[in-house]
């Protein structure tokens, strides 16, 4: 038997079908490869579009919290904060009246945020949120609010909860009568001093009502750290405008007199001292960490509103001379300048 060692010839068309399916093959692996490309690709975009659209919702938030919290004054229409590389629109809307002293709002906060390597599709989150415009820095209940256990208004003293602004000096004015004097648990108009309202006198039982009722933020306006307009100086009220109520802070004791009358707020962060004949008037709203007794030559007038005792609880006050009449329109002008505003619970929501 011989044996031939040399390979046989291949056909011709067994070596065109081999060529054609090393060419199919190859295109199919080219087709995987690309899929294959083209599935990681989408997938990392998708990765880093849900990463961004992450950031923008950060920065939607971020600006929704920093309006509410640093918000004093007149609610704008619209504000821009750029907060971590992108941009947050604020815009907002009044949605209804509360009271005289508060207005419900709706804030928008849109978020922006573009990665450089995709500029033409930004990111986009909208943040929503009900809050209520405080309109003045706490709850009108008296134009003499304090934590004492009894108030006297005695001799010349006249307190008078009827509002003394006149029909269309502010809107809303002249508001319904408040009370007198608050007080925790005694009010008195004795010996000829007079107490007007509805009613004359509130008692509200101890400190924790009278605070709760009240709504002041005390421990916030006395921190040397909140910024005011006045710390330890005084305006010369000639030289600004009639319509300007500035916030004027007095760390310690302060014992006015006629040099020291104006309007606007005035936080006192240790004792109130009307001394004898200081003749000393006020347009607007005091707050004081206490008050000290008011004798039978103080004469004074405040017209707005006091509220006393707010860090610790007041011993009894008497006031033998002077008049506070509350006055919506100077309280609101004075709050204005501690406007703030307050979250509205569950009320936040994510637009799609």
């Amino acid at each position: 038997m011989s044996t031939d060692p040399s390979p046989r010839p291949v056909a011709p068309d067994q070596g065109g079908f081999a060529l054609a399916m090393v060419v199919l093959l190859l295109f199919a692996i080219a087709v995987a490869g690309a899929t294959g490309y083209q599935v990681v690709s989408t997938e990392a975009f998708q990765a880093q579009q849900s990463a961004e659209l992450g950031q923008a919702l950060a920065v939607a938030q971020g600006g929704l919290e920093w309006f509410i919290g640093a918000q004093r004054g007149f609610v704008p229409d619209t504000t821009t904060f750029n907060i971590n590389g992108g941009t947050a629109v604020i815009t907002t809307r009044k949605v209804a009246t509360l009271s005289n002293e508060e207005d419900l709002y709706l804030v928008r906060s849109e978020g922006t945020f573009t990665d450089r390597r995709y500029p033409q599709i930004p990111a986009v989150r909208v943040a929503s949120q009900y809050v209520a415009y405080k309109k003045v820095p706490f709850n009108i209940i008296a134009p003499v609010v304090t934590t004492s256990n009894r108030v006297r208004v005695m001799q010349y003293g006249d307190v008078n909860g009827m509002d003394h602004a006149y029909a269309g000096q502010c809107p809303g004015a002249p508001t319904a009568p408040e009370a007198g004097v608050v007080a925790r648990s005694n009010v008195q108009a004795v010996g000829g001093g007079v107490i007007s309202g509805n009613p004359a006198g509130l008692t509200l039982g101890n400190f924790a009502n009278v605070v709760d009722s009240v709504g002041l933020a005390w421990d916030v306006y006395r921190d040397p750290t909140f910024p005011v307009d006045f710390d330890g100086t005084w305006p010369n009220f000639a030289s600004i405008p009639s319509d300007s109520f500035p916030v004027i802070r007095r760390t310690g004791n302060f014992s006015p007199n006629w040099t020291r009358s104006g309007r606007g707020v005035l936080i006192v962060t240790g004792t109130l001292i009307i001394p004898d004949f200081s003749f000393w008037y006020w347009n607007g709203i005091v707050v004081a960490g206490d008050l000290q007794d008011v004798g039978q030559w103080g004469f004074w007038t405040l017209e707005g509103a006091l509220v006393a005792g707010q860090g610790a609880a007041m011993s009894n006050w008497d006031m033998e001379n002077g008049n506070i009449d509350y006055h919506s329109c100077y309280v609101r002008w004075a709050g204005y300048s501690l406007a703030h505003l307050s979250r509205v619970p569950n009320s936040w929501w994510e637009e799609w």
